[in-house]
């Protein structure tokens, strides 16, 4: 047997990321540009006319001949017939990335994992066959109905499981594949006279990891009276709370925009990704999980929720909220009314409505407010009650002062009272002494972390809140000095202009419509030394975000000496920024 090497996921990503797959193919592959893409002629079956491609954007190729595909990794296993560690391994060393050790047992697990996926892999192949041969036509039309056509399914390499007991049994008895191994995949099982197919009379969906390889499947059923879908039972190499449908495509869209759009099923991310968003991920229809938020943190920080209008989809929106919210991630949510499902939405809406609808999504604390008061007849005097108690349970435990302030006017105006009122209650909800300063808890703890989690623009709003609080009281314009603060600190154009003004005793039309507009706002209920050390701590996370980008885009740079110094000043400025006290 090769040698195995368990490596970590970041690792074999930063691998691929360092290479240009058209620059690897085209070693072994005369390539030429058409469009986006570059075709030549495959290296894995004789051919005459071109039908080999590779894709820059995603990073893969596909042969329209033979369904052969892959990523660079994949690429290199096939033509040097490598394992594939030996094959990551192989573009590390060209790369020069230190290759990591791993343990023999690990080895042996490894080797486990890795023919499991092998074997789906070669499942994925049998399914994108038959659905294009004569028994996938029920399948094809189907596919046609939802949107889907011949190009959408070869991209995402939809296939079909035909409605025999043994169909991939037998292909991949063919193929000399230990059927023990097809059933540790979930593939195959267990009848009482031989193997079966798992899956049977089924659109096939196969689920790849983050990094392209096969890991499972989920299968649409096209005959009433069987479950709807069927995924993939639970294998050494799939596990749907780790898993998220889609990232494989959509990971390097969610890098580039710093957000991701979640639905519920693989038919909603297809829908969006015809529509031009491919920023989506979906969850498989299971419950959202830490993991998941985890996972998709390491691509992005905000997220978008767009799962099924209906109850259902509602509950499982409100539990992925304070999941992913809880995970570092800032999140809003695009809402459907009357039971709508992503895919219907997007199928019957031109590009624009579903740009307008994405652009819509609120907030998660403005989303989770609204449901309450849809919930009851805010009315009547029972229902207007009933409300305020649990958005005083809500809003008595946000941690940030300024979002709980903003949200105790927004709740305050949805309800129709008086924001002192409902600010009351939170207040002694808390347990906080009302004739205190209300004390930003997360400031008291010093935990350096983002200060405006799911606002709707939470670095404006920390902005906002300071300026009133110079407004009424122009003494606290020393304390801005004292700490270094200056009009560049400010992000929002018109703050920064009134900030300038300020300094300078000095006004204008511009300035004097900024002021009135803050003027009009009910009082502030935090304190201004928690307003001010929540400023410093956003300008501290600005800061934060700009070296680790910095750093991001060194990492790979091994040009010489002057790139090490420079990541030894940033990485220095880095950690002298994490041990300041806040």
């Amino acid at each position: 047997m090769r040698g195995i090497a368990r490596f970590s996921d970041e690792w074999i990503e930063m691998v691929k990321s360092s290479v240009d797959i058209v620059e690897v193919i085209g070693r072994k592959v005369q390539l030429r540009q058409t469009g986006r893409n570059f075709v030549g002629l495959c290296p894995f079956h004789d051919e005459r006319t071109p039908s080999f491609s590779v894709n820059p954007e995603r990073q893969f190729y596909h042969c329209f001949g033979c369904q052969s595909g892959g990523n660079v990794i994949n690429f290199i296993m096939e033509t040097e017939h490598l394992s594939f560690p030996e094959a990551v391994t192989k573009l590390a060393q060209e790369r020069g990335i230190p290759v990591p050790s791993i343990s023999p047992q690990e080895q042996q697990r490894e080797a486990r994992r890795e023919h499991l996926r092998e074997v789906n892999q070669l499942a994925g192949r049998f399914y994108y066959r038959s659905l294009r041969s004569p028994g996938g036509e029920g399948a094809r039309a189907y596919l046609e109905g939802r949107g889907i056509n011949e190009s959408l399914a070869r991209d995402f390499y939809i296939g079909y499981a035909p409605d025999s007991w043994d169909g991939l049994v037998r292909f991949l008895e063919k193929e000399g594949v230990d059927l023990q191994v097809a059933q540790a995949a979930g593939l195959v099982s267990q009848g009482s006279q031989g193997y079966i197919d798992y899956f049977r009379g089924r659109i096939m969906f196969p689920i790849c990891d983050h990094l392209g390889r096969f890991i499972g499947f989920g299968g649409r059923s096209t005959k009433p009276g069987q479950p709807k879908y069927l995924n993939t039972p639970e294998t050494e190499v799939f596990n749907k709370s780790f898993v998220l449908y889609g990232l494989n495509w959509s990971k390097e869209e969610i890098k580039a925009q710093d957000q991701a759009i979640i639905v519920e099923g693989y038919t909603d991310l297809i829908a969006l990704f015809r529509a031009g968003k491919k920023n989506v991920v979906a969850s498989l229809g299971t419950a959202f999980t830490a993991q998941h938020s985890r996972l998709l943190k390491r691509f992005g920080s905000q997220a978008i929720i767009a799962f099924d209008g209906d109850t259902a989809g509602q509950r499982a929106t409100l539990r992925s909220i304070e999941i992913l919210h809880e995970n570092g991630l800032q999140v809003r949510v695009a809402s459907l009314t009357g039971g709508q499902d992503p895919d219907t939405f997007v199928r019957n809406s031109s590009v624009r409505e579903v740009e307008q609808w994405l652009s819509l999504a609120k907030p998660f604390r403005e989303y989770q407010i609204d449901r309450i008061i849809s919930q009851h007849d805010v009315e009547t005097r029972e229902g207007k009650l009933t409300a305020s108690n649990e958005l005083v349970s809500v809003l008595a435990k946000l941690d940030n002062a300024i979002e709980r302030d903003e949200y105790i006017r927004y709740g305050a105006q949805r309800l129709g009272v008086q924001g002192q009122s409902l600010a009351a209650d939170v207040i002694q909800q808390m347990g906080i002494d009302s004739r205190k300063p209300v004390q930003n808890r997360r400031i008291v703890n010093a935990v350096p972390e983002s200060q405006i989690s799911g606002a709707a623009s939470g670095d404006e709003l920390v902005e906002r809140e300071l300026l009133r609080c110079v407004l009424g009281n122009p003494n606290h314009l020393l304390d801005l000095q004292k700490s270094g603060i200056t009009a560049q600190d400010f992000q929002s154009p018109d703050y920064r202009h009134l900030f300038v003004l300020l300094n300078q005793n000095q006004s204008d039309e511009r300035g004097t419509a900024i002021a009135d507009r803050l003027y009009a706002l009910s009082e502030p209920t935090g304190s201004w030394e928690e307003y001010l050390q929540s400023f410093i701590l956003t300008l501290k996370r600005r800061r934060l975000q700009k070296i680790e980008e910095k750093l991001s885009s060194l990492e790979n740079d091994r040009k010489g000496f002057d790139t090490q110094m420079e990541l030894y000043r940033l990485l220095k400025e880095y950690y002298d920024i994490l041990s300041t006290e806040s």
